[in-house]
């Protein structure tokens, strides 16, 4: 192999070497790009990108996005086996201390759940299962509480931090979203707006 023949031969393997390299920083930045704009909701079909709406976080007005979620006793829930009745969702974790201070008063809220016909769960975010069951017991929880492992439901809400409530009615629309902590007169309000009191 002469000089020519080796230069073009070095040439190649940079350029595969070059081709490899843009590769990897091409997959990088999408890889970032998936994990800064997550899934913001459920897997979309083909046949929905034909519709003139996308699918997008809950706001108030819309629906409510379903999901299924294995609560702390061991049984499955989800948001459409409650469809007819209103629900109210509270994002916490345990080592929050808004939520911490706000739990009193979701309790007060679930205690209320049977005379005003609607249901209430708690979704913990961000958070270990043996942390979420010990605080369960300290805060003496009254209602269903299930743990959102990979954050799937907190991405499909978009809660960046908890506490984060959502009040939403019998046909599955939110009427109410309170970020951050709630009063007692901001819970009845809202109550009242989910047709739940």
């Amino acid at each position: 192999m002469d000089f020519d023949e080796n230069r073009t031969g070095r040439q190649m393997k940079g350029g595969r070497s070059q081709r490899a390299r843009y590769l990897f920083v091409a997959s990088a930045v999408a890889s970032t790009l998936w994990l800064i704009a997550g899934p913001y909701g459920p897997a979309v079909t083909w046949a929905q990108h034909e519709h003139t709406t996308s699918i997008t976080a809950p706001a108030i007005g819309a629906q409510a996005v379903d999901f299924e979620l294995k609560l702390l006793d061991g049984k499955s829930v989800s948001l459409q086996q409650w469809r007819g009745k209103p629900v109210v969702i509270n994002f916490f974790a345990s080592w929050c201390d808004p939520c911490r201070d706000e739990m009193p008063l979701i309790n007060e809220v679930a205690a209320g759940a049977d005379k005003g016909g609607y249901r209430v769960i708690g979704i913990a975010v961000e958070d270990t299962r043996a942390a979420v069951t010990q605080f369960s017991k300290e805060a003496k929880l009254t209602f269903p509480v299930g743990l959102d492992l990979n954050s799937t439901i907190k991405r499909a809400y978009r809660i960046f931090g908890p506490p984060a409530t959502f009040f939403i009615d019998a046909q599955g629309t939110v009427r109410d979203i309170v970020l951050g902590p709630m009063t007692p007169e901001r819970a009845r309000e809202a109550l009242k707006k989910a047709g739940a009191a």
